[in-house]
Parts: structure tokens; C-alpha cells; sequence
């Protein structure tokens, strides 16, 4: 496979250095939410046409959890590969 230029390889870890920038900012996002939720500080309702609102809290704090582990793996596997 041929190497790509040196300028496009900066550009391609520019936009990399940018998105993880961008989603250690969700986590942070992420991670103040949980704690409202957890808190009961936040509640999460929805509700579909007429019927009436459902707390939805206890998804939303899975949610939140399952997302930050991922976030999680994807810092470890960053670190084993020398990101």
C-alpha cells in the first residue's frame, strides 16, 4: 500500500486529534449528566402521541453507564496501539 504525503498524514491526525478532543468532551458531558441522573437532580420522561409520560430515568442512567464504558475501551485500546 503506498504511503500517504507527509502534509496528508497531518491533515489525517489533525481531524483523529480534533475527534477525540470532541468525544473526551461528550465524556465529560456524559459524566456530569449520570451524576444528575443518579442524583435525582435530572429525570428523564417520554412520551409517544397521547399517552401518558413514562419515567424513563433508570434507561437513561444504563445508557449513560454503557457509554462511558465505551468510552473507556476506547481509550485502553488507543493506549495499547501507542494513540
Amino acid at each position: 500500500m503506498p504511503r500517504a504525503p507527509r502534509g496528508e498524514k497531518r491533515a489525517i491526525m489533525s481531524v483523529w486529534d480534533d475527534f477525540i478532543h470532541r468525544l473526551e468532551q461528550d465524556l465529560a458531558e456524559c459524566r456530569r449528566d449520570l451524576e444528575l441522573l443518579e442524583s435525582g437532580q435530572m429525570q428523564h420522561r417520554e412520551r409517544r402521541g397521547d399517552d401518558p409520560w413514562v419515567d424513563t430515568t433508570q434507561r437513561e442512567i444504563d445508557w449513560h453507564k454503557k457509554t462511558i464504558g465505551m468510552y473507556g475501551l476506547i481509550r485502553k485500546l488507543r493506549a495499547e496501539h501507542g494513540g
